[in-house]
């Protein structure tokens, strides 16, 4: 079976992140989780400290590695001998931006797929962004995250970097 990636910024992990990983770990041989520095963004944790997070949230997945990575998201996968992308789609407004990104990828990379999964049901509103927000107001965000997360998210609060 075909090598899968599944990038993004993880900023933070959430449970429908995991949702997409245990789902995708178990379509695929072996699955690269590659989180991005992205620097258009100025991300609340590290990339350092974003691969530790999902290097503990994956270690029950035998089969996913977790790489943080710069550059184009096709590089690193050719790199790493990835030829399918999995992208999870929340909603159809996901979809836009996510089929347009998967038809550069296949134009700068022919032979790259894309594989879309639905998020479940259960997280379809969710996203590192709200996290981020209910953490910043002190919301209790352990039912969105997994306990390490949430000790991570909490230590940014304290030192008012949240």
């Amino acid at each position: 079976m075909p090598t899968a990636m599944y990038p993004g910024s993880f900023d933070p992990v959430t449970r429908g992140h995991l949702d997409i990983i245990k789902r995708s770990s178990k379509m695929f041989d072996r699955l690269i989780v590659a989180v991005l520095n992205n620097s258009a963004k100025t991300p609340l944790f590290t990339v350092e400290e974003r691969v530790q997070m999902l290097k503990e949230c994956c270690a029950d997945f035998p089969n996913v590695e977790v790489m943080g990575f710069d550059g184009l998201t096709v590089n690193f996968a050719k790199k790493n001998h990835a030829t399918v992308m999995v992208r999870g789609l929340r909603a159809v407004t996901d979809f836009e931006d996510e089929i347009q990104l998967a038809h550069t990828n296949h134009a700068l990379m022919p032979g790259i797929e894309t594989v879309f999964l639905a998020t479940s049901i259960k997280w379809s509103y969710l996203s590192s962004t709200i996290v981020r927000e209910a953490a910043h107001y002190r919301h209790d965000v352990s039912k969105f995250v997994t306990p390490n997360v949430e000790a991570a998210l909490k230590k940014k609060i304290e030192e008012g970097k949240a």
